[in-house]
């Protein structure tokens, strides 16, 4: 390997080459979120949409026992947790449930990148949802939180690519931090487009993946701007794979467009430290 370009050629031809299994999507959350945005959800419903996979099932009683969700009371039904927690939270946990299982590897370079995706997502989903709260976008409140979660989705595409080729010896040469995480700015907003199309998702998530690294932002299209917002606050606070520790998140464009100032910015990052505990627990 004699240059990043060289190893970009390599990541794009497999691409093409339709050789690597790509990550799936559980359609079951998706399900949950639609039934709870509508104006008056049936609990039941939601109960029999999630025990119609009985490993998911047991993952959102699993995580719904965590010290970050559980009360006094251990839960052992799906709707003990609904009744517990409410539709909205066990909404999110069905979505983290479900995505988990794609951030997992045998390669221990691939990996290590993969923990580190899963954490930023997670607390960017957590941060993006309680932005959304904080500022009274009620209709935005769940989509946020599963934008937030998504919007990077293109790099777990990219990462599952790169243990691919490290599977199949295409190169002698493993391929470094440097050249990976290349690899991954240069291509992930894009193909992650590409990948939420596969899965057939609704086109808010489509665009929040394709656009979060846009220069230019409309100051209408709130979902991306909270989901941006939350996406600075990780990389302020070192959580993932990019490390932003001198970025004012005060003077950023998303702040600006949101009206807010260091208090607030500083309760979000309260909120995001204090949430950290759960990427350990899904």
């Amino acid at each position: 390997m004699n240059s990043n370009n060289s190893f970009l050629d390599i990541v794009q031809a497999y691409l093409k080459s339709g050789k690597v299994v790509l990550p799936v999507f559980n359609q079951i959350s998706l399900q949950v979120q639609q039934e709870i945005a509508k104006p008056d959800p049936d609990t039941r419903l939601i109960e029999k949409i999630i025990c119609t996979d009985q490993a998911l099932a047991v993952q959102v009683l699993r995580t719904a026992n965590s010290a970050f969700f559980r009360g006094l009371n251990k839960v052992n039904t799906i709707r003990e947790a609904i009744t517990r927690l409410g539709v909205n939270e066990v909404a999110n946990i069905v979505t983290l449930s479900a995505q988990r299982a794609n951030f997992r590897s045998q390669d221990p370079f691939v990996s290590d990148l993969m923990k580190k995706l899963w954490q930023h997502s997670v607390i960017c989903a957590i941060g993006a949802q309680w932005l959304a709260r904080q500022l009274k976008f009620d209709t935005l409140v769940m989509e946020a939180f599963t934008a937030g979660l998504l919007h990077d989705i293109g790099k777990l595409l990219i990462l599952k690519i790169i243990e691919a080729i490290k599977a199949s010896k295409t190169i002698k040469v493993q391929p470094s931090n440097i050249f990976v995480h290349e690899a991954m700015n240069i291509l992930h907003a894009e193909q992650g487009y590409q990948l939420s199309k596969i899965w057939h998702l609704p086109e808010t998530y489509c665009h929040v993946i394709q656009a979060h690294h846009d220069t230019e932002i409309n100051a209408n299209d709130t979902l991306l701007i909270l989901v941006r917002m939350s996406n600075n606050a990780c990389n302020k606070m070192e959580i993932g794979l990019r490390a932003d520790p001198e970025l004012s998140l005060e003077t950023t464009p998303e702040a600006n467009l949101l009206g807010l100032n260091g208090i607030f910015l500083a309760r979000l990052e309260i909120q995001m430290e204090d949430s950290l505990a759960l990427t350990g627990q899904v």
